[in-house]
């Protein structure tokens, strides 16, 4: 007597196994571009960069952004704050 319903089974989840690895590889290589391009985007600061939310000018909302870069040269330009204007 041959038991084939096993050498069956575990076949089969070799194969989904194999396609669901494929799919995750896919997905990771789409979304990480994705994921890179908006992490730039964290630190970028359209206004002025100041070391303290008070040294905004009165009308513009002081936000923290851990090294503010507000001329887009990818370093930090002093200060965590972004003051933007409405």
């Amino acid at each position: 007597m041959n038991n084939k319903k096993g050498a069956e089974l575990s076949m089969n989840v070799i194969v989904i196994a194999a396609l669901v690895l494929v799919v995750l590889v896919v997905l990771i290589v789409i979304f990480s571009g994705k994921i890179g391009s908006f992490g730039k985007g964290l630190n970028n600061c359209d206004s002025t960069c100041v070391t303290s939310s008070s040294d905004c000018a009165e009308g513009s909302t002081p936000i923290f952004i851990y090294s503010c870069d507000s001329n887009g040269d990818g370093k930090a330009d002093g200060g965590n704050y972004c003051c933007k204007t409405s």
